[in-house]
């Protein structure tokens, strides 16, 4: 099982960029930090074990049990609805729903699931990983000092984090360094998720090809203008919109309420204004460290960037 329910104090976000660690406590983060990661260390195991304990040690963390995710790319995440059941009955129809939808061999599969009780029956999200993937993705974490104790889901982070709730369809936008998963939630329930190959990286090397420097490049990856990323931004909501429209035709919905943006790229003021100005519904940029008390305020601006790390340290609260 993945350990969906299982609190951990630690929350650990390895994305593909970069590493965040969260520690909280109520309402007061006791940790707050982050490194980044070059490429060559993330795709090297040695490398980023060794950058790994190396910061762990840095934080005393070293021990420590985490809840640590399994990002996108290596999940696979459906929310389906069943009709009013007992508890006792709820169990084998969702195993025998994610036996019958999975992408691969059942007894291959690590997966746990989420319910939560409808009007009209009960939403359940469900999140497998191929047993193979998840060692792999564990591996660097438990060399590296740490007791991974859970494992979580990119968009249950997310939805854990940010203002999700509303009845409205919401659609929640994380833009890391390689990748973005699209999330579409209802009434604080994951419907729609999908992650696709494009990230900080992909812009920054759009940047490049189009002649602009290494430091010019990583000046308007951080800060805009909007005009010099237009380009490879209209890539991304190309990929965007056929989500929708996929969403749209799925669920017989036609209307949305709103677009939440996180992660790094969200940091961007012009990449933010960008989609403001492309979209016909509010689009927002939440700080998950609104409301939190923390000791390093130097951080506070960087909140987007934490998001499911906040999400995962929420587990033990």
């Amino acid at each position: 099982m993945l350990g969906l329910f299982r609190p951990a104090p630690l929350g650990v976000d390895l994305g593909s960029g970069s590493l965040k660690v969260i520690e909280l406590k109520a309402k007061k983060i006791s940790i707050a930090a982050f490194i980044d990661i070059p490429p060559s260390e993330r795709e090297e195991e040695t490398l980023l074990v060794n950058r790994l304990r190396s910061f762990f040690k840095e934080l005393n963390i070293v021990g420590r049990e985490v809840a640590v995710h399994v990002p996108g790319n290596l999940s696979f995440i459906r929310t389906i609805t069943l009709p009013p059941m007992p508890k006792s009955e709820l169990k084998e129809a969702v195993k025998w729903e994610i036996k019958r939808q999975l992408p691969y061999p059942p007894e291959e599969a690590v997966y746990d699931y989420v319910a939560t009780e409808l009007a009209d029956g009960i939403a359940v999200t469900f999140a497998s990983v191929e047993r193979k993937n998840i060692h792999r993705h564990l591996f660097p974490f438990k060399e590296a000092g740490l007791n991974v104790i859970a494992v979580d889901a990119t968009p249950l982070c997310l939805i854990r984090t940010l203002p999700v709730n509303g009845s409205g369809n919401v659609i929640v936008l994380d833009i890391g360094s390689r990748n973005m998963e699209i999330n579409i939630v209802k009434s604080g329930s994951l419907r729609l998720t999908r992650s696709v190959e494009m990230g900080g990286e992909h812009i920054k090397s759009h940047l490049l090809n189009e002649g602009f420097s290494e430091a010019e490049a990583t000046d308007i990856l951080m800060e805009g203008p909007a005009e010099k990323m237009k380009e490879i931004l209209n890539q991304f909501l190309k990929e965007i919109f056929r989500s929708i429209d996929y969403y749209k035709a799925t669920f017989k919905e036609k209307t949305f309420s709103e677009v939440i943006l996180t992660g790094g790229v969200a940091i961007n003021n012009a990449a933010r204004d960008y989609f403001s100005h492309m979209f016909d519904i509010p689009v927002s940029v939440p700080n998950p460290f609104d409301n939190l008390i923390m000791k390093n305020e130097g951080l506070r601006p960087l909140g987007p960037r934490f998001s499911v790390a906040i999400g995962l340290a929420r587990r033990a609260v």
